[in-house]
This record gives C-alpha cells, sequence and structure tokens, in this order.
C-alpha cells in the first residue's frame, strides 16, 4: 500500500469515528456506549431495574449473627444491587453484593428486602473496594476506572475465637471509594471494615 492510500484510509477511519461521536452526542445510537469508542469507565453510573426475587432461585442470606452485627451473603450467580436491611425503625442500603461475596452489617436481627438481580457483566469493571485497618487508620483499595459514591462502612468487631461481639457503622465522609489506595483516620485494632461505595448518587 501507498504511503498516500494509507493517508486516505486513516482520514476515512477518523471521519467516521467522529460521525459516530456525533451521532451519540445528538441521541441517534442509543444502543451504542460511547465508552467503547472512546476506551472510557464502563462502570454505569445509574440502573433502572425493578427489585424481586433471583431467578436462579439464590438469595441474599444472613450467615452469621452477633450482636448489633451481621454478615450476608449472595447465594445467586447475579449480583444483587441496593438490597435494604432494616433492623427495627433503621435501614440501611448495602449497594452492591458480587455472586458469593460476603459483607458486614451493623444491624441486630436484620430483615432483607429485595433486591435488584443484574447479570455480573451489567456492572461493567466494577470491583469490591476492599479496606484493612493499619497502624495510622484504614487503608482503602479500589481498582474501579472511577471514583464510587460513598455510602460508609460497616466494622464489625470479632471475639479472639472469630465471634462477633459487636459493630459500629462508619459516616460516609470517613471512607474512601476513589480508585487507588487511600489512608484515612479511624479503625480500632483487628476490626473488620466492609465499605459500602455506591454506583451513583441516587
Amino acid at each position: 500500500m501507498s504511503p498516500m492510500s494509507r493517508k486516505i484510509g486513516v482520514a476515512v477511519v477518523a471521519i467516521a469515528v467522529f460521525g459516530l461521536l456525533a451521532l451519540l452526542g445528538r441521541g441517534k445510537l442509543p444502543a451504542l456506549d460511547e465508552s467503547l469508542l472512546t476506551g472510557g469507565c464502563t462502570i454505569p453510573k445509574r440502573i433502572t431495574a425493578v427489585p424481586g426475587p433471583a431467578p436462579d432461585g439464590g438469595d441474599v442470606r444472613v450467615v452469621e449473627r452477633g450482636p448489633g452485627a451481621a454478615v450476608l451473603e449472595n447465594t445467586s450467580t447475579l449480583a444483587a444491587y441496593r438490597i435494604p436491611v432494616t433492623s427495627g425503625w433503621r435501614t440501611v442500603e448495602v449497594p452492591v453484593l458480587l455472586p458469593g461475596q460476603r459483607i458486614g452489617v451493623v444491624a441486630d436481627r436484620p430483615v432483607l428486602g429485595p433486591a435488584i438481580w443484574l447479570v455480573p457483566e451489567a456492572l461493567g469493571g466494577f470491583s469490591p473496594v476492599t479496606a484493612v485497618v493499619v497502624p495510622d487508620g484504614i487503608r482503602y483499595r479500589s481498582a474501579n476506572c472511577r471514583a464510587l459514591t460513598s455510602r460508609g462502612a460497616a466494622a464489625l468487631f470479632r471475639a479472639p475465637d472469630g465471634r462477633i461481639t459487636g459493630g459500629e457503622q462508619l459516616p460516609p465522609a470517613a471512607v474512601s471509594c476513589a480508585p487507588g489506595e487511600r489512608v484515612l483516620p479511624g479503625g480500632a485494632p483487628h476490626a473488620e471494615v466492609h465499605p459500602y461505595c455506591a454506583l451513583g448518587t441516587e
């Protein structure tokens, strides 16, 4: 191929890409994600779906209980989204629970409401934010391609034999859901910290 032919080919591709982006901006191609063209983040900021039972028969269940705290597990092959957890007059929402994932909640005798069920691929490149207590605070680590919305965290306390002995709900401002690694003040020694990082602000 001659240099002139290569230049013409590159120009045609560039025109096609800019044309697609223009159509996206005008809403002409609603099924095409602009991030596929630009290499952007594919984690959705909002999901509109109706809560209900998991189609595969799975569920979110309580697998551990203790005074004032518990651990939940997603037994489905689908991701559970926006799980309401009620204890007395208080309700918290677990943003996302992937298949097989466990998460702590600060709740005495928790009652679980209906979740929204999604195939994991619908969450784009989402992965749970992790946290560990270190000498100077709590180290949060996120491999996600964008910042998520902090909904706080559940800090669970355990006895030497592993029993849950209590819990504390950390406020959103004390929890990092930003990409990368951050250390924020807080965290009792040996606490088990479960960040609540939501996809969007709803």
